[in-house]
């Protein structure tokens, strides 16, 4: 069984090591959004977008290259050049995050539908899902607005919060196919842990026990089950063991399987050019 790839705004040039990635399993759209540095209302950002998302479903024609939509922190938001409201952040954790961010400034939403329609219609390999999902009403409604605008292809969403695991029965219910379990999200807010803590387990048996449970309903609904997150070597054994698929991020490539990698240092100059442009934006506020 072969895992699956995470992207975040990585430009390879050819497939990444397909021993043991069969697909792109996600595509992390605020990276490249981060990288831009504009909001995707401006064109610059939508053609920016555009052209990475075009070249990587240019390189895994034939195979699925699933898009997720951007999930971008409060501060991340007010960070880019053209977003229209600057809003507080009171905890980067919470707040207006992924799918409640699309659904509350829906000009942002749509600009980014637009650009996925755009590749959708010359590459249908291109797949999508929303991050930090409440439930399955508020997925129903995006599914509702991307299906209106034209979108014709699969989607997906993620299992992140535990109202979501709990509304699981109705989240399938909602015609979607592929379902990733957001393990960074999922364990801190099942054990009220950070990340890094000592009680983030994100390898013990109660967050296994919630992975095997979605599994097992998702397959009655013959939908896909893949479980993201900053993942190590045990997790990723630990889920091969139980026939589950991980999604396994480019930059942990080296890490866990030994392989080197073109573009080692992508993420991090990434995360420190937003960081950057937030403390700019605090000192305009000054």
């Amino acid at each position: 069984m072969k895992n699956e790839l995470a992207l975040s705004g990585e430009k390879i040039k050819e497939m990444i090591y397909p021993d043991i990635f069969e697909n792109i399993g996600m595509i992390r759209g605020e990276y490249p959004i981060r990288e831009c540095g504009k909001n995707i209302l401006t064109e610059d950002c939508q053609d920016f977008l555009k052209k990475y998302l075009k070249n990587v479903c240019k390189i895994y024609q034939g195979q699925e290259v699933w898009y997720r939509f951007s999930e971008l922190t409060v501060s991340e938001a007010n960070s880019l050049m053209g977003t229209k409201e600057i809003l507080p952040d009171n905890h980067p954790l919470f707040g207006i995050r992924g799918l409640r961010r699309s659904l509350q400034y829906l000009d942002e939403f749509e600009a980014e539908i637009k650009v996925i329609n755009d590749i959708h219609s010359e590459y249908d390999n291109l797949a999508v899902f929303f991050p930090f999902v409440n439930d399955g009403k508020q997925l129903r409604k995006a599914i509702d607005i991307l299906r209106k605008s034209g979108y014709s292809g699969k989607v997906g969403t993620m299992i992140e919060l535990p109202s979501a695991y709990f509304d699981l029965d109705n989240i399938l219910q909602t015609g979607i196919k592929k379902i990733v379990i957001g393990m960074n999200d999922l364990t801190s807010f099942v054990y009220a842990a950070v990340r890094d803590s000592q009680w983030h387990e994100m390898n013990s048996e109660i967050m296994m026990n919630i992975i095997e449970d979605v599994v097992e309903r998702a397959r009655k609904y013959e939908v896909d089950v893949a479980v993201a997150g900053y993942l190590d070597e045990n997790i990723i054994n630990n889920l091969k063991e139980k026939g589950i698929k991980a999604i396994v991020h480019y930059s942990l490539i080296p890490q866990i399987y030994g392989r080197d990698i073109e573009f080692p240092n992508y993420l991090a100059e990434v995360k420190k050019f937003t960081k950057e442009n937030i403390r700019n934006l605090g000192k305009k506020d000054d």
